[in-house]
């Protein structure tokens, strides 16, 4: 049966629950119909086109850079149309509204073709948010507002070589000098840093204080002299992240985001946007993989082997749980979330992808570490690779589960 464009529009009207929802979802599609195009059917032919099985960019720098063009574009219209930062205090161009809409107007943009809008994830879903939560009056007109007004990227400098997810472990330095802080130290595994404008940057401000409290969050120009941005090139061939080097940069102490020592507040909130698009944006990438294993396994006969259809059934029912979790968090008032329920959520994410590519491996044999040309098998492999990535990205895997076993389950703390 065909869906009419005026049956996509009436269905996409009734995600609203109220009529002011009815209102702003009105609003929001005459201001997509005006300006791009719904979606066509989401369905791939075997044999045709990308199969899209890499998990991590696989772009150019030049690449990259004109996706990051093209998404500034499109949020410069969003917030012509007051789409732009929908729950965004109004003092400061926002709309004020609820989580809610948010959550509706993400859900009927995903309808319509708009640019990929990953080089700005961060600034929107977590640097713009936790500095509007902690931040000054200032910080928020000059550097939160331009990330939603389409006209700067963010990134995010947490995460060191000799610390990684147990980020209250970095060593990073910054020194008081006057009114302004000089920063020394290295970041890595950072995303956008090579065409970012600002990136939230969390150092150590006292080494002889305990770990959790000797730490201090800064937000760092990232055209400033000292800074040097590295591309890292991963397993799977691309290089979508970077490391980034600190060399005596100098920060003024407008730019400390909360307390002096209060860092680890902030990073918490940070943490916690973090988890939520590293969830939010692989359940359709997942998908997508669960039909194409279902048709390669088909295709190779495989399905009449009792394991592969056990695994299979295994697989898909965690595809459906993961769902099902996130359909629940997002019921939830974010000011209710405890963290618990996004790294639940991330958890569930990294380890689908996992199982998702071993399976791909068990159907495929030789054939998913050997290139035949053949569509739709060695490109698994890379799929696999990026999977190892997914369980470091958003806090590593291991961090994740002695933080649910310790402050959840309350089971003993590991010993230090």
């Amino acid at each position: 049966m065909t869906v009419t464009r005026s049956d996509a529009i009436e269905q996409l009207m009734a995600l609203a629950r109220d009529s002011e929802q009815r209102a702003f979802a009105s609003h929001a599609l005459e201001f997509l119909t005006a300006n791009t195009e719904l979606r066509g059917p989401q369905q791939s032919v075997w044999g045709i086109g990308d199969e899209r099985l890499t998990l991590f960019h696989e772009t150019s720098d030049e690449e990259e850079r004109a996706e990051a063009a093209a998404a500034l574009g499109w949020q410069k219209r969003r917030w012509e149309a007051g789409f732009g930062w929908i729950s965004g205090p109004v003092e400061h161009g926002g709309r004020g509204l609820s989580s809610e809409f948010d959550r509706l107007y993400r859900q009927i943009e995903s309808a319509f073709e708009i640019p990929d809008m990953s080089p700005l994830r961060i600034g929107i879903g977590t640097v713009g948010p936790v500095v509007t939560a902690v931040g000054t009056p200032e910080q928020i007109s000059k550097y939160v507002v331009p990330i939603y007004r389409g006209e700067s990227v963010a990134c995010q400098l947490f995460s060191e070589p000799a610390a990684g997810s147990d980020l209250a472990g970095v060593r990073t330095r910054a020194v008081r000098d006057g009114d302004d802080w000089r920063l020394n130290g290295q970041k890595v595994w950072t995303s956008n840093a090579q065409f970012a404008d600002i990136g939230l940057a969390l150092v150590r401000t006292d080494p002889d204080a305990p770990k959790h409290r000797g730490i201090t969050m800064f937000l760092v120009p990232m055209t400033a002299p000292g800074i040097d941005v590295r591309p890292l090139r991963q397993i799977t061939g691309g290089a979508s992240f970077t490391e980034v080097f600190l060399d005596d940069v100098v920060v003024s102490d407008r730019l400390r985001v909360g307390e002096v020592g209060g860092g680890w507040r902030v990073t918490t909130q940070a943490l916690a946007g973090e988890r939520k698009a590293v969830g939010d944006r692989t359940h359709e990438i997942t998908d997508r993989a669960i039909a194409m294993l279902a048709e390669l396994a088909t295709r190779s006969g495989r399905f009449d082997d009792p394991q592969v259809r056990q695994d299979f059934a295994r697989i898909y029912s965690r595809l459906r749980i993961a769902r099902f979790q996130q359909h629940r968090i997002q019921q939830i008032p974010d000011d209710r979330l405890s963290g618990a329920e996004r790294a639940i959520d991330k958890l569930l994410v990294s380890t689908n992808l996992r199982l998702l590519g071993e399976l791909a491996a068990e159907i495929l044999g030789p054939r998913f570490v050997v290139n035949t040309g053949e569509w739709g098998t060695f490109n698994w492999n890379k799929w696999l690779m990026g999977a190892l990535g997914y369980r470091i990205a958003g806090g590593t895997e291991e961090i994740l589960k002695t933080m649910l076993a310790e402050r959840v389950l309350m089971l003993p703390k590991e010993p230090k």
